[in-house]
């Protein structure tokens, strides 16, 4: 198998206390749970994840459908109070499979220079295009039809009174306790619509720094109702074409033709 778990997995934080019950039992140790499923497709515990298009496959269901929200999605340990979705997936595990697809924590959402502060949002942060994240849902309808949308169909800024625009989220990775706990873990928090430094996910829309202008949309479904989530990497813009020159490093040397010879005049006849 080509996958190998990179070094410095996760980062540092300063001393933040947990705000949830962390998940109990120990999450899947990585490099002895990867299995294959053919192809490129393969497993970590709850999740699939495929090496080549870099999509990860997260079972969740419908969490809530009214009231404020916080989250897209927690662990089901984590603010169930304030998700959209929940789910059984580790935030730990979800974040090495993110690390072994080369995803990159954008180290630009937050600030972090002061540790009393905590991570502190940056506006308008120019985050690196390996850490944007295009989140996509798949589920049944009542009638077990397959239906498929981008998440932001179910998305409401209350300030905006419309959907949330369709743009990438930012994967912001999460931190290290001083007592050697990941903050994710203990939070539970894996995709925030408020900003969060615990969360492995964050939203950079205008009103992330606002906790309560976000709100589910009437089309989502029953609670309980079974979803997979999709994280997928953002489309990156078309390059524009460069135009290369037939020999690179070498000046085009143009051939020279001879000019073409004048027509020739008609002699007047000599007497």
């Amino acid at each position: 198998m080509a996958l190998a778990l990179p070094t410095g997995v996760f980062g540092q934080f300063p001393n933040t206390p947990p705000a949830a019950p962390a998940p109990t039992g120990p999450p899947v140790d990585p490099t002895k749970a990867i299995e294959k499923l053919g192809g490129t497709r393969f497993k970590l515990g709850l999740l699939e994840f495929d090496q080549k298009t870099r999509e990860i496959r997260i079972p969740a269901k419908v969490n809530m459908r009214e009231g404020p929200l916080e989250y897209v999605i927690v662990h089901e340990s984590g603010k169930v109070h304030e998700s959209l979705f929940s789910t059984a997936v580790r935030p730990t595990e979800l974040n090495v499979v993110m690390l072994l697809l080369n995803w990159k924590q954008s180290d630009k959402f937050f600030d972090f220079t002061e540790p009393e502060r905590g991570g502190v949002l940056v506006k308008g942060a120019e985050n690196p295009p390996a850490s944007l994240v295009e989140v996509h849902l798949a589920w049944k309808d009542k009638n077990g039809a397959d239906q498929a949308c981008r998440v932001e169909n179910w998305l409401h800024q209350v300030e905006k009174r419309a959907k949330i625009t369709v743009e990438p989220f930012v994967y912001t990775g999460s931190r290290i306790l001083p007592d050697g706990q990941f903050l994710a873990e203990q939070t539970g928090s894996i995709l925030a619509l408020y900003m969060d430094p615990a969360s492995l996910v964050n939203n950079p829309r205008d009103g992330n720094d606002l906790d309560d202008v976000w709100i589910s949309d009437e089309t989502v479904p029953a609670k309980d109702t079974p979803v997979t989530i999709i994280f997928k990497p953002a489309a990156a813009p078309a390059a524009a074409e460069e135009k290369k020159p037939d020999s690179p490093g070498k000046p085009e040397i143009k051939k020279k033709t001879d000019p073409k010879p004048a027509p020739a005049k008609n002699k007047k006849p000599t007497r």
